[in-house]
């Protein structure tokens, strides 16, 4: 489904707002983690994305994806860079205007994931973290602000060096407050549950994000449900959002299966963070699905 700007613009405003009214959300977006979380990544590489503020509203955080490793994977100094998305759309052209639009206007929240797409990155000294935290700030300066950072760099062969990881993120707090840190971790990993756990422990992680699509059995919803169990053991429900994929492909669900392993993992543990949908342009493209189907169910409050 392709949005028309100037109708959409109108349209999704007074959405937003409804919904940010709903969630307690008023004018600029509050310094912190929201109470309950539906997001959504945005992918750099398509060439007519939705322009952020035209994103559907029941998302209330979006994910850049992603800044790179400079040099390629695992960086050749630790810093990052950022390409801005295509213009068929205007998004590259009203990229920053909208992103502090999102965020002040629209109350929502905007992360940078960092890696991702087989971009691990290492960190083995102190000099590699400063060269993060400064290529960090820099597009934190470029955009106009960002809320947080979301730990993409830790995949496929490359293990987290979680002493400096932690130390990172606790900089980037301190320089931002209120400044949320997220990662999306392997669902079946003993190496990035030691890594999120870890990094709770030391105050450096606001959530983690396991993935459940893309992968052998991990859209079946008994897995899902079986495995958000030993999270939730292992850092507690409110530390844990729920990673799907909504597409007609292997390793999928539907939008009838998201809806009903939502429903069993809500009344199993009620104060779930909330969920993620991989991705933005696909649930566009359906309809937004996710969104409108799924959203009011994660944004709804417990019941008592």
């Amino acid at each position: 489904m392709r949005l028309k700007h100037v109708v959409a613009g109108v349209c999704i405003a007074g959405v937003v707002a409804a919904v940010g009214a709903a969630l307690g959300m008023q004018g600029a977006t509050p310094a912190g983690l929201p109470a309950r979380i539906l997001a959504g990544y945005y992918p750099g590489w398509y060439e007519a994305p939705v322009r952020l503020r035209d994103i559907e509203p029941h998302y209330g955080l979006v994910y850049l994806f992603a800044a790179r490793p400079v040099g390629g994977a695992p960086g050749s100094t630790g810093a990052v860079y950022w390409t801005s998305p295509g213009d068929g759309r205007g998004a590259a052209a009203h990229f920053k205007d909208d992103l502090q639009y999102v965020r002040r206007v629209q109350g929502r929240k905007i992360i940078l994931s960092v890696g991702g797409d087989g971009n691990g990155m290492s960190f083995p000294d102190r000099a590699k973290s400063r060269a993060f935290i400064a290529s960090i700030a820099g597009l934190h300066r470029q955009f106009g602000g960002i809320d947080g950072l979301d730990w993409n760099t830790f995949q496929a062969n490359q293990r987290p060096d979680t002493a400096e990881m932690i130390w990172i993120s606790l900089e980037l707090k301190r320089m931002y407050p209120g400044f949320i840190i997220s990662a999306p971790p392997a669902p079946w990993s003993a190496i990035d549950q030691r890594f999120c756990r870890d990094m709770l422990n030391a105050g450096a992680l606001d959530y983690c994000a396991p993935q459940y699509y893309d992968g052998p059995n991990l859209a079946d919803p008994a897995y899902v449900i079986a495995n958000v169990d030993q999270w939730v053991k292992l850092l507690g429900a409110s530390h844990v959002v729920v990673g799907f994929g909504i597409n007609n492909a292997a390793n999928f669900m539907s939008d009838a299966q998201v809806a009903s392993t939502w429903r069993e993992l809500q009344r199993r543990h009620p104060d779930l963070r909330g969920a993620f949908n991989w991705e933005l342009a696909t649930d566009e493209r359906q309809g937004w699905p996710f969104a409108r189907k799924i959203g009011p169910m994660v944004l709804q409050a417990a019941a008592p």
